[in-house]
């Protein structure tokens, strides 16, 4: 996959026809498909204030002043562009991949896919979009543009990455998040292979700062069922540590601390109002982003 194309001309093609919302107002500079957490002069009617001098007679609300007989200023609700900044995991344990992901794909090569998807997706409907690629401190940061060449400088740079170094998730979503002054979006997408509790914490923090937050949880099909038959030498992904074992002793127990494991992921992304999204690599990229989407936007239909 590496030195192959992320996307092509057709995958391209079906993505921009794709739609993604906040789910949260958010801020931004132009027209756009989100509510934006500034009034102006949209047709969507929001509220009224009281007039105060310096404000436009045009925007004084006369037919309740011909009822009340005090003067009050029209509000409404703005749409804008939406600034997202997508967070893409390139630490070590990325690099996992079996036969049965789809096209035999690592976690990276899905995650980085998943990322210029989504890119591509934002800059179509004209939102402004940057990207961190992140170990245990952020490797490259691109702030968010909304320009037509700001793709190719993404695209370059998910190509050129390899995953490399141990991961520290927690801490970086910390700096990330005092980075971000403008509340948007923020995608991460990731194994979460990290203490749970810093990463909720991480979290936490965007929340706080009032940013829409997304996980994709990647996970590789044979991280999931742990297929191994032989024994064999184990290496800890993210660290050094190593150890032999027969799988038939130690399946059960890895299973039970497993599905632990994505029970709290999910839980603590939920609980901190955080949309959680469990991804098997196993699925084509496309189509589970279809999905996402599709759901996504029937939530959104549903809260009004």
């Amino acid at each position: 996959m590496a030195e192959q194309r992320i996307l092509d001309g057709r995958e391209l093609s079906e993505i921009g026809r794709m739609e993604l919302l906040a789910r949260q107002a958010v801020e931004g500079f132009v027209s756009g498909l989100h509510k934006s957490p500034f009034h102006g002069h949209s047709v969507e009617y929001a509220d009224h204030r009281p007039y105060v001098i310096g404000d436009e007679l045009a925007s004084i609300d006369w037919r309740l002043w011909a009822k009340t007989d005090k003067y009050y200023v029209k509000l409404f609700e703005d749409q804008t562009n939406l600034r997202a900044t997508i967070l893409l995991d390139a630490s070590r344990s990325m690099a996992f991949g079996s036969e049965e992901a789809d096209a035999g794909q690592s976690k990276f090569d899905y995650g980085r896919r998943l990322a210029a998807m989504l890119g591509y997706l934002m800059l179509k409907q004209n939102d402004a979009v940057g990207l961190a690629l992140f170990d245990r401190g952020v490797r490259r940061y691109i702030p968010a543009r909304s320009t037509a060449s700001h793709f190719r400088v993404m695209l370059e740079t998910l190509q050129q990455a390899r995953p490399d170094s141990p991961t520290g998730i927690g801490a970086v979503l910390h700096e990330l998040a005092g980075r971000l002054a403008r509340r948007g979006l923020v995608v991460l997408i990731s194994d979460l292979l990290d203490d749970p509790a810093h990463i909720a914490d991480g979290l936490a923090h965007f929340r706080f700062r009032r940013h829409d937050v997304i996980v994709f949880h990647l996970l590789d099909p044979a991280e999931l069922s742990f297929p191994y038959e032989r024994t064999s030498r184990f290496r800890d992904m993210e660290g050094g540590g190593q150890l032999v074992a027969s799988p038939r002793t130690v399946r059960a127990a890895y299973l039970q601390r497993l599905d632990a494991f994505l029970t709290l992921c999910k839980r603590n992304c939920l609980e901190r109002g955080v949309s959680y999204q469990f991804v098997r690599t196993s699925e084509p990229c496309q189509k589970m982003l279809r999905a996402y989407l599709e759901k996504r936007s029937r939530s959104l239909a549903a809260r009004g």
